[in-house]
């Protein structure tokens, strides 16, 4: 995964993260809210026990398996 920075829709510099799987390339954006009153922790701890309670754990690539 590469570190970028891109300008994204409205003309700023955003943090971007690209990640080639198979032949489709994703670039991801990072954006952050200025009245946001969650720490990342907290985000991402959501974020973690909302896909497991809907099921969402994905499966491994064949790449990826030990």
């Amino acid at each position: 995964m590469r570190a970028n920075i891109q300008t994204n829709t409205t003309g700023r510099l955003t943090p971007c993260l690209q990640q080639t799987i198979d032949k489709t390339r994703y670039l991801v954006e990072v954006h952050f809210s200025a009245t946001s009153t969650q720490s990342v922790k907290d985000k991402l701890k959501r974020v973690i026990l909302h896909d497991l309670e809907h099921g969402k754990q994905g499966n491994l690539r064949k790449r990826d398996k030990k």
